[in-house]
């Protein structure tokens, strides 16, 4: 048999004290989505919600502040093909979340529940979804600029018609699509919509409180759960799934992921994990994909 390699994460490097993942705030949402995303999958259905999603909110910020973390470190290392890779990996994955949320999950939940909180969740998205969708336009035009070109190519999905149409001139003081990467204006522009990103995802962990998702009922909820899972299926595990199991410890995956055994034990290691393997390098917890640690 052939043996996976271990493939091991790039040491991250020393935070800066101006980084808007060092503030007080920052670490104070953090913690609370650890405190609510702790133990083992909650017994009752109205309970999945909140520890679901605060698992979900980590692995989307986790993503953003490595990517945040080595900008500059991709540059001075000429890794940029595989660090960018995986950055339009972390801000795909956002931009996807929200866009579902917003046009399938929080309807769903407002047909079914008879209450329009989630609409709330809604407006917040429009706060921060243009500065945010600009940085996913950056970074992919940057890597496409790339020369040699980049291998392999993007793995994620286009961005829509309304994304692409973003007037980049706005944002052109820390997003230049006349030159190649910044790191430092890279990391502006995220500097700049941060806190109300962070906000929101703090805010909406209370809009899944168990009295607010009793009323749908649990046929609902299941129903919910099944138009989820058919969302996430039609993304190619080879980027998709490889970015969500390298996010987390594996005690975590295997509490989220059901996943049967070929899928867990022979695919991702050594179909899927190695794919991407030089985006993976930049994640939290790349040895998830190897043989050893799928058991």
């Amino acid at each position: 048999m052939v043996v996976a390699k271990t493939p091991l994460a790039h040491p991250v490097p020393p935070p800066s004290p101006a980084s808007p993942f060092q503030t007080p705030r920052y670490k104070e949402v953090v913690a609370f989505f650890t405190d609510m995303a702790a133990g083992d999958r909650p017994a009752r259905w109205q309970d999945v919600s909140q520890w679901e999603m605060s698992h979900v909110h980590l692995f989307l910020l986790g993503m953003l502040e490595r990517s945040y973390a080595f900008a500059q470190w991709a540059v001075d290392n000429d890794d940029l093909a595989n660090y960018l890779g995986y950055v339009e990996v972390a801000l795909f994955n956002i931009v996807s979340h929200h866009a579902f949320e917003e046009e399938e999950i929080f309807p769903f939940m407002v047909k079914t529940a008879g209450n329009d909180i989630w609409s709330r969740n809604v407006a917040e998205h429009h706060i921060f979804s243009d500065a945010l969708d600009a940085t996913w336009l950056y970074v992919r035009h940057c890597r496409a600029a790339l020369e040699p070109a980049a291998w392999p190519p993007t793995p994620v999905p286009e961005p829509n018609e309304a994304i692409k149409s973003i007037d980049m001139t706005r944002y052109s003081a820390d997003l230049d699509m006349t030159k190649p990467f910044d790191p430092a204006g890279f990391r502006r522009h995220i500097d700049g919509y941060m806190p109300s990103l962070v906000e929101h995802l703090r805010d909406e962990i209370d809009t899944l409180a168990p009295d607010l998702i009793e009323p749908m009922g649990q046929q609902a909820d299941d129903e919910l759960k099944k138009i989820v899972q058919s969302h996430l299926r039609g993304y190619d595990p080879k980027w998709f799934l490889c970015s969500a199991f390298t996010a987390a410890p594996m005690s975590t995956i295997k509490q989220l992921m059901a996943l049967p055994f070929l899928v867990r034990r022979i695919l991702v290691p050594f179909v899927f994990g190695p794919k991407y393997i030089g985006f993976w390098r930049y994640s939290a917890y790349p040895e998830n994909l190897s043989w050893a640690a799928t058991a």
